[in-house]
Formats: C-alpha cells, sequence, structure tokens
C-alpha cells in the first residue's frame, strides 16, 4: 500500500487521538488533588477512549485488507490483459478493423490506377462469340479453316428504362454486287452496291422500356423472323442454321437477317409473348437510307400452353408491299413449335414466302438428347426449295439434307465443340449428292 493511500488514515486517526492528549497535557500541574467523583469520570472516559481506539485499529484493519484485495485483483487484470493484445490485434487486423493503436493519416492519398473501361455515362457490358470452324467434304467442296464469327457486342444503361446496344463482327469480309452493262461493244460496270453478307456492322439500336412488360426498340436489329432466325449463334443447336435462313446465295433468307425500323416486343401474360415492327425491308438494305417509301411490316408471336410444359409453338411473317421492280415484294409466312423436357429437344419450323415473282418454301425438324451433362447427340432433315414452280438447275433445285452429329459442351456454350456430317441430296438428280464434315469450336462471353 503506497503512502498516499495510507496518509488520509493516518491523519484520521492522528485526529482523534491528539485532541484528548492536548487536553490532558494542558491542564496544570499544580492542580489540586481530583475528588474521587472526577476520578471515576476521568476512568470511564479513558475506557471509552481505549474502546474507541479499538474500534478504530479494526476498521483500519479491514480497510487494508480490502485494499489489499483490491490490489491483487487489479494486478490479475492487468497481467490478463496484457496477454490478450497480441490476440486482440490479430482478430482486428483479420477483421480489417481500427486497433487500439491510432494510424497516422496519410500525407496525400493518390488516386489508384484504372482497371478497366470507363464510360463516359451509364454502365456497359461487354460481351462476345468467337466461332472458328474446319470444313471438309466431296464435289467442290475444299478442306479448310475459317473464323466464322468474330462478334463483338457492347450493351449500356443510361437509365433503368433506356438501354443501348452496338454489335460489330471483324470476320466478315467486305465483298461488292457489281451490275455490268455493254457500251461500245465493252463490258463495264453500271453499279456497285455493298454486299448485304459484308456488313460489319450488325446491331446498333437504342431499347426504351415503355412498361414492365412492353419495350420499343429503335436501329438496326434483327427481324422477328422464325426461330431459329432469332437464336443467338452461339446457342445453335447444329453448326449451321436451317437452309431456309443459311442459303443466302438461293434466297435463303427467311430468318438470321438485320434491317433499320422500330419494333414493340413484350408480354401479355407469362404464356404470350410478341414483336412487332416496322422496317425499310425484309433485310435487303442494312444501314442504309431507303430506296422507296414503302415500308415493311413484320411480327412475330409464341404462345406457351399451361398445360404441357416445355411446350411452345407460334408463327412469324413479312409483308413488303412492294409492287414494282425496282421494289420488289419480299413477304414471308411461318409456323413453329418446340418442345424441351429434361434431355430431350424437338423442335420443328416451316417458312414459306415470296421474292418477286419466286415462291419459295423451306423446313426442318430436329431432335437432340443430352446423354449427360455435357454430350448432346442430334439429328436433323432439313429442306428448301428457292423456286417452286422450277427444278432446272443448281440455282433453283430443291435441296434436302440429313444431318447428325453431337455438341460437346466444355461450358455449356461458353466453351463448346460441334461436330456435323451433312449428306446434301438434290431433286432429280440435277445436283449430284454430296458429303460434308463441319467442325465448329467456339467459345463466348
Amino acid at each position: 500500500m503506497t503512502l498516499t493511500r495510507k496518509l488520509p488514515l493516518l491523519l484520521f486517526v492522528f485526529a482523534l487521538i491528539v485532541p484528548n492528549s492536548v487536553v490532558l497535557a494542558q491542564q496544570p500541574a499544580a492542580q489540586q488533588q481530583p475528588s474521587a467523583s472526577e476520578i471515576e469520570s476521568l476512568r470511564r472516559r479513558l475506557e471509552e477512549q481505549a474502546a474507541q481506539l479499538e474500534r478504530l485499529q479494526k476498521a483500519v484493519s479491514d480497510q487494508l485488507e480490502l485494499i489489499h484485495r483490491q490490489e491483487s485483483e487489479i494486478a490479475d487484470l492487468q497481467k490478463n490483459s496484457s496477454r490478450a493484445k497480441p490476440a486482440a490485434k490479430e482478430t482486428a487486423a483479420n477483421l480489417n478493423s481500427t486497433t487500439t493503436k491510432a494510424e497516422p493519416a496519410p500525407a496525400a492519398a493518390k488516386p489508384a490506377p484504372s482497371t478497366g473501361v470507363e464510360p463516359g455515362y451509364g454502365k456497359i457490358k461487354f460481351s462476345g462469340l468467337l466461332q472458328g470452324w474446319y470444313t471438309s467434304g466431296n464435289q467442290g467442296v475444299r478442306n479448310s479453316f475459317r473464323i466464322r464469327r468474330a462478334e463483338l457486342k457492347f450493351t449500356g444503361d443510361i437509365t433503368p428504362q433506356i438501354k443501348w446496344t452496338v454489335m460489330i463482327d471483324p470476320a466478315k469480309s467486305l465483298a461488292l454486287n457489281n451490275t455490268y452493262t455493254t457500251v461500245g461493244g465493252a463490258k463495264v460496270v453500271a453499279d456497285t452496291s455493298v454486299n448485304q453478307a459484308g456488313r460489319i456492322l450488325q446491331e446498333a439500336f437504342i431499347a426504351y422500356d415503355l412498361r414492365k412488360d412492353m419495350r420499343l426498340s429503335v436501329g438496326q436489329f434483327k427481324l422477328p423472323l422464325s426461330m431459329e432466325g432469332l437464336q443467338s449463334s452461339g446457342a445453335l443447336d447444329t453448326v449451321e442454321r436451317a437452309l431456309f435462313a443459311s442459303d443466302r446465295g438461293r434466297g435463303g433468307s427467311y430468318g438470321d437477317i438485320r434491317d433499320l425500323g422500330a419494333m414493340l416486343s413484350g408480354t401479355v401474360n407469362k404464356q404470350i409473348d410478341y414483336q412487332i415492327g416496322m422496317f425499310n425491308g425484309s433485310g435487303e438494305s442494312q444501314n442504309d437510307t431507303d430506296k422507296n417509301d414503302q415500308k415493311a411490316v413484320i411480327g412475330r408471336i409464341v404462345f406457351r400452353p399451361s398445360l404441357i410444359k416445355g411446350l411452345q409453338f407460334g408463327g412469324s411473317g413479312a409483308w413488303g408491299r412492294g409492287v414494282r421492280s425496282e421494289n420488289p415484294r419480299h413477304d414471308r409466312l411461318g409456323a413453329e413449335v418446340r418442345y424441351s423436357r429434361d434431355k430431350f429437344t424437338f423442335k420443328s419450323e416451316v417458312m414459306r414466302g415470296a421474292d418477286a415473282d419466286l415462291n419459295r418454301i423451306g423446313y426442318y425438324a430436329h431432335v437432340g438428347y443430352r446423354v449427360n451433362g455435357r454430350l448432346e447427340p442430334i439429328f436433323r432433315v432439313d429442306f428448301w426449295d428457292p423456286d417452286r414452280r422450277h427444278e432446272s438447275n443448281a440455282a433453283n433445285v430443291a435441296e434436302r439434307d440429313y444431318v447428325t452429329g453431337f455438341n460437346y459442351l466444355l461450358s455449356e456454350n461458353h466453351a463448346k465443340l460441334q461436330l456435323n456430317y451433312v449428306r446434301k441430296t438434290f431433286a432429280n438428280g440435277i445436283v449430284p449428292s454430296r458429303n460434308l464434315i463441319l467442325l465448329g469450336l467456339q467459345t463466348s462471353w
């Protein structure tokens, strides 16, 4: 016990004892002999003082014992506190919290270096698709490697209701369509235009959500024609689309085509989806000024009955309103059905239409079954007749393909290997049958 803690107690004891001693000391020495009553009174006073001193001594002893016990407890607490400090610091570091010791503030905070794309306004998402092909076959088909698609897609949000999309495909090669005439006996170019298959700009449009179930899109994007035509290139069930959407050299433009226009899309309820729009044409001229005042009305509707899970059917069509040779009609009408349940997939479409005076028709039936989580064998019958009235040459003869193969999904559609064997047959033997092997490897992000 320190002196500073004992001093109050000593002063208290001194204050009780000293006054009585002083009183006794100050009594005159020559005082007369006290009487018996005075002696008795003095004795009682001394006994009382002795009792007070005894009580005081006990109180001091109890106080000292209490102080000693408190000092011992304080020492134990200090010892435990010193042992807990390293663990507390480690815990604080793990929790990224502030330690008991204040850290000095940095003199000046330097801006962190940029680690990604910073949009001028809103949010930007970058996605893409890269597809490489290997083809092999007979009857004039050359063995060749090819970059089929290298799509780079940027989408962004200006507000929760206003969005935009821009997509390009640098894998497309610029090609020209030339028209020739004869001048002075020599063949010369009369007109040149860009081949639509060589347009690098694929999509560029702005979308505005009018309501939660209705969107207005304005710009260049896919026309709402055909179920497989609207399917993403990275999610195709075969290496190439059906003939009515892929045989471009013979009029196969009944899906997977783009044009400029405005479109409303949305849902009526959980069972019905729709798309309806007005466009410059049916995909004849992308990113270009329309050559006439007539516009094409194009739409698609899909119905999913609640009684059969996984079933959907619908239809799509285009009405071009063309009447003259410089603006021929391009009308389409199609029906579709799809059933997908667990590992099994069946889908089929038929598309027919008219381009100027040519009547065309195409259809396919497709079956796929996911054997396990990655392997999916497929089989398809695909038909396309670019001119229903004539079967005379390679340009108008009907074609029927038998496609078999498999999809191996390394990481679903983000990394996929596809192998297709195609047996191509033609009506009346006008063109010899041929065999074709298509091997595709893709990644998407």
